[in-house]
């Protein structure tokens, strides 16, 4: 009963926004080929996978955040994956809908690591979760919902004018990370290790 309720709030949400004029223009494309690639040499893969029917009517954009720079890896629909190409090393990945989640990442180079995107019940954000190779976390690459995941979603890359539109949009939503950021900063140690990519995390 309360998913019902949830959902129906969600749907609410999303139309207002759509009436309002506050939809995200697409900033994806089906890609071509949808086999995962492998990183170059000297970089790292994430791939984001969003699944959940929850909130399917609102998009999710996913933003970069290294050395305090914001940018844009994509916006990521319902029943959709993006590979993000990176560099080695620390960076924070925000998730926004109708507000804003958080997810840290330490990769190394060489290793494609996977993030499913969840919808917060609570905040109307998506929350961007590792995926382990491991039992110490339900989301888990032998969990018998990974292949689901990471197969049945379809691969989207960005459009040619994507980063444009995002620098357009910048100054929002670096008011929405610096806003949210402060909020990411209230939880225990324990919460943002289960919100953070480990190295050993890698395929």
């Amino acid at each position: 009963m309360k998913a019902k309720l949830f959902a129906a709030l969600f749907a609410v949400l999303a139309m207002t926004m759509l009436l309002g004029g506050c939809a995200t223009p697409k900033l994806m494309n089906e890609a071509a080929v949808q086999q995962i690639p492998a990183p170059p040499a000297g970089k790292a893969a994430i791939v984001f996978m969003r699944t959940s029917f929850v909130a399917g009517a609102i998009n999710a954009e996913i933003i970069e955040i290294e050395d305090g720079q914001l940018s844009l890896v994509g916006g990521l629909p319902m029943g959709n994956k993006i590979v993000h190409i990176t560099g080695p090393g620390e960076k924070v990945y925000m998730a926004y809908g109708t507000a804003a989640d958080f997810m840290v990442a330490n990769v190394e180079a060489g290793k494609t690591y996977f993030s499913i995107v969840r919808p917060n019940w609570g905040s109307g954000a998506f929350i961007p979760t590792p995926v382990r190779i491991d039992g110490s976390s339900d989301f888990n690459t032998d969990s018998p919902e990974f292949p689901k995941w990471r197969d049945e979603t379809r691969l989207l890359e960005k459009r040619a004018d994507a980063d444009a539109w995002f620098e357009q949009n910048r100054a929002k939503y670096q008011e929405r990370y610096q806003r949210y950021w402060e909020k990411f900063q209230t939880k225990s140690a324990d919460q943002v290790r289960e919100r953070t990519i480990r190295p050993e995390d890698g395929l």
